[in-house]
């Protein structure tokens, strides 16, 4: 054969791999995540999930705690890890309960409390306080997530003390143990089992899983899983191999031996399959029929092909599968990711650097697929495998009725007067109108039309392609992303659902009508670089997420505050009466597709309903990547409930509520013990001032009294000088003589002698104020001079005989000056004030009311009826 023969013979290979290109289905197809996701490193140890939903990721240098949308790290010191002599294994962690992570590498052991999300600072004083003095060898798990320690010969079970003592002869190594009903197994480095009764603390039975020739190729490390009354068992040498024992038949069988290390086993809950991670790719085996296979290629959703070490294996409780990687971080895996089949560039027969754009869909009679793409019509074959093969046709090998079809394609979307991107009137009568800037709705009972934006729920606000499938749900196709239009039966109200690029959406933008239906329902999306596929008979509505929300964060003011327990174990807030404006952040633990979650919450005692929001809705109180950041100002002190639920549909949600109690503390001046105290100062004041009324009152009746006691004192010297003076008098009148006179007033007694001279000092006194009445002014002074007295000698003289005041004396001499012309009716008040000296009526009224108890007014009135 010549050389042109042979380069005849290659250039027609080419032209025919390139015109016929399958389309291999992938059962996995996997997201890669990795440092530029927050990860603290690539290097992935180990895999499990906590019991809120959050997984952890152990890395070379970290310990990575996820959200779904944040990564969070344990950092920790060498004071924080415990030496452990016995244990020359592979990396593992232990779940004890929800609180308690025990971290075992090579000779290390470390613990982690999870409520404070720190490690346990000293395992030396953690273990002596469980009365555990010995140094510890080794810490094991069983299934019920029970901690059993080794010590010297001795192992115990950390919980309830129950413990075995195993033989000091006994020169095999423990590398694991585990629980079935009342009876414990343990595993030795020799391949064999040996089984104790719990209750008697014997042994039972002892089994090999290899003859004793074979234990050098296994002896390293051992890795035991349960399941239904069987233990598998991963065990490594030289060799790598998997092992099952029958705890019914007491029996061992090898299931898989490799020359290479088999890194990591885990068994799926419903204990149907196995995985087995290896030095290239991973093993599958199917439990019920004892069936292996090998996966050796990882596939991304990017189009990359790894051959690398995986290192860990986990399956979470929402049915995704974690891949922890040597040094590629983290591949994830859903059965309900990346819903669209997505035809990408990759599997066009074009040179790399053409554009692909598929601008319209049609098929044949035959139910043939065929799709255009610029100027080259391609047809494409389904196999029963699920194969898919695009085939470029000639325009002379194409139907009729396909270019039929693809013409009408082009025609123009006119409606109302008006042209749009698309148009689709569905079964419902209702017109679905797409514009570059929003989707207008008319239903034929509504006067104006409704408008969806991205606020909306509208995964772009540019519409290029409408369609109806055959469930009336309605599909639309925008620069940026898929929605899906479903329309509630009992209210008409439309709920989105949104498909991007998780779930195998298209890079690129949609391409205007490039949308199709086909005859068995499959919908068809064009758009730049390639287009998707996707069944709607296969989409299911309900909820998948079977967590309940996780509270991850407090803000106060925008900043993150550290509680007393790490957030997602936090069930109860206390702050104070400024602490008041605060923002709680969830995630729905949504790692099939953050971007498509659904929340509903309630701050009980603001919200008077559910509140509703859709994370990629911008402008409501999400963030957009899946986290809830529920935002609340100025709150009033008083105690509240926060309710939060998830899902990825807005039709339907899982009743999994997360509540979180807040308690926002009044000012001290506004609490109980304040209000007490204020309640005790007021019956202290009105205590007191009922008893300084009550002693007021008495001292003023008693002055009253004193008062009265006095003018009549007053009254009575008056009198007595009086009748002293007329005595006199009458007495010369008839001795005649004043020798007489002053000869009998030697003879009197010396007190009559001094009562006479205050009398007629009072009378004096008297005389001068009466005389002085009506002169406002008339002041102490005054009256002192009238008398010829100094003011003291005045002051002095009318306190030793009335025990009052001078100016006292004076306004009483006034005040009843002002009784008197009151009895007498015939003056105002304000006259008698003029008459009486004093400034005017309202001084009058307030020093009468004083002495006598009334009013002048009430005195006036009072005496009028005694008369």
């Amino acid at each position: 054969m010549g050389n042109h023969q042979k380069k005849q013979i290659s250039l027609l290979i080419c032209l025919y791999i390139s015109i016929i290109l399958p389309l291999y289905a992938n059962d996995f197809l996997f997201t890669s995540i990795n440092t530029s996701h927050g990860l603290s490193d690539n290097q992935i140890r180990y895999i499990l999930q906590l019991p809120d939903g959050r997984m952890v990721f152990t890395t070379n240098g970290n310990i990575n705690l996820y959200d779904g949308i944040h990564f969070s790290y344990l950092h920790r010191t060498d004071k924080n890890v415990y030496p452990l002599k016995q244990y020359d294994g592979f990396y593992r962690i232990y779940q004890s309960g929800d609180s308690l992570l025990w971290v075992k590498d090579y000779h290390k052991l470390m613990g982690i409390n999870l409520y404070k999300e720190e490690y346990i600072r000293d395992l030396e004083s953690y273990f002596q306080n469980k009365n555990i003095p010995e140094p510890i060898e080794n810490l094991f798990a069983d299934c019920a997530g029970h901690i059993w320690i080794l010590t010297d010969h001795k192992l115990q079970e950390l919980q309830t003390g129950i413990h075995i003592t195993l033989s000091p002869n006994d020169a095999r190594q423990l590398q694991d143990l585990n629980t079935e009903n009342d009876s414990l197994y343990l595993f030795y480095n020799t391949g064999e089992v040996d089984c104790y009764d719990m209750t008697s603390r014997k042994r039972l039975y002892s089994a090999a899983a290899y003859a004793e020739t074979e234990q050098q190729y296994f002896a390293r490390t051992s890795l035991v899983v349960k399941a239904p009354n069987s233990f598998y068992q991963l065990r490594n040498g030289y060799k790598g191999g998997l092992f099952c024992f029958n705890t019914c038949q007491r029996t061992w069988k090898k299931i898989l031996e490799e020359n290479y290390a088999l890194n990591t086993l885990i068994i799926t809950p419903d204990n149907q399959k196995a995985y087995i991670t290896c030095v290239h790719g991973f093993w599958i085996l199917d439990l019920t029929k004892e069936k292996l296979q090998y996966i050796p290629i990882l596939e991304t959703k990017n189009g990359q092909r790894l051959s690398t070490e995986i290192s860990t294996i986990f399956q979470d409780r929402q049915g995704g599968l974690w891949i922890g990687t040597l040094n590629r971080g983290l591949l994830y895996y859903h059965p309900s990711m990346h819903k669209l089949t997505q035809i990408n560039r990759n599997n066009f027969p074009v040179a790399p650097e053409k554009d692909i754009a598929v601008e319209s869909f049609a098929e044949d009679n035959k139910g043939m697929i065929y799709l255009k793409e610029h100027t080259h019509i391609y047809r494409l074959s389904t196999e029963k495998d699920g194969t898919r093969t695009l085939i470029s046709e000639h325009n002379s090998s194409i139907p009729a009725e396909v270019k039929k079809k693809f013409n009408r394609g082009t025609e123009t979307a006119f409606f109302k007067g008006k042209t749009y991107t698309a148009l689709c009137t569905d079964t419902r009568g209702w017109t679905w109108a797409g514009t570059a800037d929003g989707l207008e709705l008319f239903i034929p009972d509504e006067q104006t039309p409704r408008i969806f934006y991205r606020e909306n729920g509208l995964s772009n606000n540019f519409v290029q392609g409408i369609i109806e499938d055959d469930h009336n749900d309605i599909w639309v196709t925008t620069s940026n992303g898929i929605s899906r239009i479903h329309i509630n039966q009992k209210n008409k109200e439309p709920y989105f659902t949104n498909f991007n690029q998780q779930d195998g959406a298209l890079e690129g933008e949609y391409l205007t009508k490039a949308v199709f239906k086909a005859s068995d329902g499959t919908l068809y999306f064009g758009g730049i670089d390639g287009f998707n596929i996707f069944n709607p008979d296969n989409e299911s509505i309900t909820p998948e997420l079977p967590y309940s929300p996780v509270f991850t964060c407090l803000r106060l003011y925008g900043k993150k505050i550290k509680l007393p327990q790490a957030s997602p174990y936090t069930k109860e807030i206390e702050l104070g009466y400024n602490q008041n404006f605060l923002t709680f952040e969830f995630s729905a633990l949504n790692y099939i597709n953050s971007e498509r979650t659904y929340y509903r919450y309630q701050l009980e005692g603001i919200d008077k309903n559910w509140m509703n929001v859709f994370t990629s809705k911008p402008g409501n109180t999400t963030a957009g990547n899946g986290m809830l950041q529920a935002s609340y100002t100025n709150l009033p002190p008083g105690e509240y409930t926060f309710k939060v639920m998830a899902s990825d549909t807005p039709l339907q949600w899982n009743e999994k509520i997360t509540v979180i109690k807040l308690t926002i503390h009044a000012p001290w001046w506004k609490t109980t013990t304040a209000y007490t105290i204020y309640l005790l100062i007021l019956l202290f004041i009105t205590v007191g001032s009922i008893r300084l009324y009550i002693c007021w009152t008495r001292k003023k009746i008693e002055r009253r009294h004193k008062e009265e006691i006095l003018l009549l004192r007053i009254r009575n010297l008056i009198e007595q000088c009086n009748n002293y003076e007329a005595e006199q008098k009458a007495r010369l009148e008839k001795n005649g003589t004043a020798t007489s006179t002053c000869f009998e007033n030697d003879k009197q007694p010396d007190h009559p002698k001094t009562t006479n001279t205050e009398s007629a000092f009072l009378a004096r006194a008297i005389e001068q104020v009466e005389k002085n009445m009506h002169v406002i002014g008339y002041s102490v002074e005054q009256l002192s001079r009238d008398l010829c007295m100094e003011r003291t000698g005045l002051y002095r003289k009318l306190v030793n005989l009335l025990d009052q005041s001078p100016s006292l004396f004076i306004r009483n001499i006034r005040l009843q000056r002002a009784a008197q012309l009151l009895t007498e009716n015939e003056l105002s008040i304000a006259e008698i004030a003029e008459r009486t000296g004093f400034s005017s009526s309202s001084y009058l009224s307030k020093c009468f009311q004083e002495m006598y108890g009334c009013r002048p007014s009430e005195y006036a009135r009072k005496t009028k009826k005694s008369t």
